[in-house]
């Protein structure tokens, strides 16, 4: 492919905007979501892809998030990070009303099986927005005769107000009910897991928690 040819390929796929936060709200453990109207990178984003962030004005280099809800039609992208390092603690500090630097969206999208398989989708920690945004596009009205079964894991308090889930999860132990309201609201199964004794949390890793499920 010529130079020319992959300046084109990434002019009509990646968009550079001046974002505007909409809203900036944070949990424990130096957790946040950050929501911002960004209507040309919310068109072009497909599940498992990721933007660069301008974090500050006095830090040129951008943080690259995976993105977590992307809504082409209200123009809205969402991020959920943890504030760990320089960058995400200076993003931690803007505020509803300014603006952020968006280069976006980035990098190869999940390839989504036409036929009817059960999706199960799997993540911990910065693993869970890539499995959010997946699962709000397969639970989309588009044919499917399944919606996925979603596991997420987390050493930390989870970025969200756990509840119990109404949803069956057949092979998941006794007791294990806590969910992601969101998917929940979705009409999509979820249960979490952690080492940490969390309230109706499976108590050890992602993998075992599927492993039961799929064992089932």
């Amino acid at each position: 492919m010529s130079a020319s040819e992959s300046d084109k390929l990434h002019r009509n796929s990646i968009a550079l905007e001046n974002a505007e936060v909409l809203s900036h709200r944070g949990f424990e453990a130096e957790q946040y979501v950050l929501r911002v109207y960004a209507p040309r990178i919310a068109a072009r984003t497909e599940p498992g892809m990721f933007a660069h962030l301008e974090c500050g004005h006095a830090l040129p280099m951008r943080r690259p998030l995976s993105i977590m809800r992307a809504d082409p039609e209200a123009g809205h992208l969402e991020f959920l990070y943890k504030a760990v390092g320089a960058g995400t603690r200076l993003l931690a500090e803007r505020r509803p009303g300014e603006r952020i630097s968006i280069l976006g969206p980035i990098g190869e999208p999940f390839t989504l099986r036409a036929d009817d398989a059960l999706p199960l989708l799997i993540g911990g920690g910065v693993g869970i927005p890539p499995m959010v945004c997946l699962a709000e596009r397969l639970g989309r009205p588009s044919g499917r005769a399944q919606t996925p079964f979603v596991v997420m894991g987390s050493e930390v308090p989870f970025p969200f107000s756990t509840q119990a889930s109404a949803i069956p999860a057949p092979g998941v132990p006794d007791g294990v009910d806590a969910c992601m309201p969101l998917l929940e609201e979705w009409g999509i199964s979820s249960r979490l897991a952690s080492l940490q004794d969390y309230p109706g949390c499976f108590r050890g890793y992602v993998t075992d928690l599927a492993r039961s499920w799929l064992d089932a």
